[in-house]
């Protein structure tokens, strides 16, 4: 088979796309090259190709989703209430305090617990419901005694109290909040309301904000 000699016309064509090839060929290379090794974070919002995603750190990449948006629902696990002594020999019937405290989150518009373990069994629950929550909640329960002094007479008086505490931990970013609220045990529950209220400002206003889009 002999070979033919292009006419100067077709030659100058080829040998054009010859150079096109390399010049977008360098180009493509220097710019995966970038995608690699560049480690600036992408603005909120801003979404990244799977490719992309894949060169990059794990929690790079979530940080890449797009945040949830104000309405969406926040999946918090609440655990059972831990009770000091005091409250476990005084609650009746046995865990009050802990279906109080859920009941507080009933309504809520936002905040959605996830079921508690003992209500999976037997229990259909909604597939729309994640299996791992945004931020995870434990609370403690305690009374104590205050050293007072009695109205006008002087007289030395002690005073029970009832104490809420709480640690909120948000998946991510990964952070911890530390929350109480306490006043007289006759008033518990008024007081566990704005302890309620207080789980809710930071879940809602300081961890929601960052929570990726699921």
């Amino acid at each position: 088979m002999s070979l033919r000699a292009l006419p100067a016309r077709n030659l100058c064509i080829a040998c054009s796309y010859a150079m096109l090839v390399i010049a977008l060929s360098a180009c493509a290379g220097g710019q995966t090259a970038t995608v690699a090794t560049d480690s600036t974070p992408p603005l909120a919002g801003e979404r990244l190709t799977n490719n992309e995603i894949a060169g990059i750190s794990p929690a790079l990449a979530a940080y890449a989703k797009q945040k949830r948006r104000p309405e969406d629902p926040i999946y918090v696990n609440l655990a059972p209430a831990v009770l000091d002594r005091k409250i476990r020999q005084s609650e009746k019937p046995k865990g009050a305090i802990g279906q109080h405290l859920r009941h507080e989150f009933a309504s809520d518009p936002i905040i959605q617990l996830l079921p508690e373990p003992k209500n999976k069994i037997g229990r259909k629950t909604s597939q729309s419901v994640p299996t791992i929550a945004d931020v995870e909640v434990v609370t403690t329960v305690s009374l104590k005694e205050v050293l007072g002094v009695k109205g006008t007479s002087g007289k030395p008086s002690k005073t029970v109290k009832v104490l809420f505490e709480a640690t909120i931990t948000s998946q991510f970013p990964p952070a911890s909040y530390v929350v109480s609220e306490s006043g007289p045990a006759l008033q518990h529950l008024a007081v566990s309301k704005r302890f309620v209220q207080q789980i809710r400002d930071v879940i809602v206003e300081q961890i929601g904000p960052e929570i990726p889009a699921r």
